[in-house]
């Protein structure tokens, strides 16, 4: 016999956005490996965080040493790792483009030497004037596709922007030269922190998952020298923008992970978005990023 559901009940079904039918994955980037073993980290759950590797990692023997202790770290801790590939930070490494076989060189050595990480970003911020990629969308359109080639079985961001006025422009050149790209990533801190809608903005310029690759509440930002930037936010803010994060990823299903960043504040960074203090203090935002994998139960999902 067929039994039908009460109308409130078949209503209350109706009503149920499909953005909200599977959480996002939710992780926290951090530079450093002490996050690993840090007890408010692991009260988290979390199993997925992100690191940027300059394109020439393994010339340095210090950097290879890092990014091993790194590695590590997150492995003991069942932390999945997303590698993303960017600019070296040495004077001239703005204008620095690696060729497409040092490109490819970086990461078969990433792969050989961590063969257990499958997750990549084939450049960070490509279209930030700090990086060498920002006038020059199609080599960052060729290193995805090399990567792409070179390793069918991993799970590869295209094009990874940051939420500025040239996002949308910049993508839609990108996209002429990488057809088959369909996991894109965003650094949303304005829409973050100024609720700007560039996210959205994003969504509609691409076909496919979008992940939120770094995002957060930024407390302080120093301007530059020579430059009338920056920003100084309280700590009550800081803590609404990541609660702000929780609403964006939300709102749409095609937005399927979250990475936070960072975990601890630097001594002497201009930037600070940190969950903890550096004596290990936790602050609101914190307790937003731990309500806010409550309710979304992305950290369980992390595997």
């Amino acid at each position: 016999m067929l039994r039908l559901l009460p109308l409130t009940l078949l209503l209350s079904l109706a009503l149920v956005s499909p953005a909200s039918a599977k959480a996002p994955i939710v992780g926290v980037g951090d530079q450093s490996a002490s996050m690993f073993s840090s007890s408010a980290f692991k009260k988290l759950g979390v199993r997925h965080s992100r690191l940027v590797l300059a394109w020439d990692w393994y010339r340095e023997p210090h950097a290879v040493y890092q990014t091993d202790v790194w590695m590590q770290q997150a492995q003991a801790a069942g932390v999945r790792p997303l590698v993303a590939f960017g600019r070296n930070w040495r004077s001239n490494g703005h204008r620095k483009l690696p060729s497409l076989t040092l490109y490819r060189k970086s990461f078969r050595l990433v792969r050989e030497r961590y063969p257990w990480v499958t997750d990549y970003s084939a450049w960070n911020e490509a279209n930030h004037s700090s990086q060498p990629t920002a006038k020059k969308p199609y080599m960052a359109a060729r290193y995805y596709n090399a990567m792409r080639k070179d390793c069918r079985k991993c799970t590869i961001v295209a094009a990874d922007v940051l939420d500025s006025r040239d996002m949308v422009a910049w993508v839609k050149k990108f996209k002429r030269h990488a057809p088959g790209a369909r996991i894109w990533g965003v650094h949303n801190y304005k829409d973050a922190n100024d609720a700007t809608g560039t996210t959205r903005q994003l969504l509609r310029a691409v076909r496919g998952q979008v992940w939120l690759t770094e995002t957060g509440g930024i407390l302080r930002l120093k301007p530059a020298d020579g430059s009338r930037g920056g920003r100084k936010h309280t700590k009550s803010q800081q803590a609404r923008a990541v609660k702000r994060v929780y609403q964006i990823a939300k709102s749409n299903r095609r937005i399927a992970r979250v990475y936070f960043y960072e975990w601890a504040k630097k001594k002497g960074n201009r930037w600070d978005s940190a969950f903890v203090e550096t004596s290990g203090k936790v602050r609101p935002s914190y307790q937003a990023l731990k309500r806010g994998l409550r309710v979304t139960g992305g950290a369980a999902r992390a595997r």
